[in-house]
């Protein structure tokens, strides 16, 4: 490729990045601490293993707090749900072939619709949180209100 690269050192960053990325160690072991009183009982292991991975460093963005945590939570179990149902398809085929008097038919298990629209959950999810590049730019603090200049109204 011609041109210059890019200096990712020279790249704005959201200011609560930024804070996270400078985090002391005290303040990393209070997100986990904080993180896990924050999780909901009844979770299985491998939703544990989501929420315990991300829930700190989302406290330390300042993006999970006590309301949160129902949509986090339901974040995490969807993250999950995809990777189960992924690694099922991938061993086990993701079309299947019918024959009928309209010849072969090539379709998609019913499993790939649930795949799909758990992925659109989990979009929706993400950028809520700010989960994604992008989504971590609308949240930019620093656009400030739709309205903010009509005070006087």
């Amino acid at each position: 490729m011609k041109g210059r690269k890019p200096d990712l050192n020279n790249v704005a960053q959201h200011p609560a990045a930024a804070n996270a990325e400078r985090a002391t160690a005290q303040q990393r072991a209070d997100a986990d601490g904080r993180a896990r009183d924050l999780r909901p009982h009844g979770l299985g292991k491998a939703v544990i293993k989501v929420w315990d991975r991300l829930a700190p460093e989302l406290i330390l963005l300042g993006r999970l707090k006590a309301h949160h945590v129902d949509a986090f939570e339901e974040y995490c179990r969807i993250m999950v749900r995809l990777r189960e149902a992924r690694d099922y398809l991938d061993d086990n085929e993701w079309t299947y072939v019918t024959t009928g008097r309209h010849g072969s038919q090539h379709k998609s298990r019913p499993e790939v619709a649930q795949l799909n629209d758990d992925w659109r959950k989990w979009r929706s999810l993400t950028a809520s949180f700010g989960l994604t590049p992008s989504d971590e730019r609308g949240l930019n603090a620093a656009q400030g209100e739709l309205f903010d200049d009509f005070d006087g109204f």
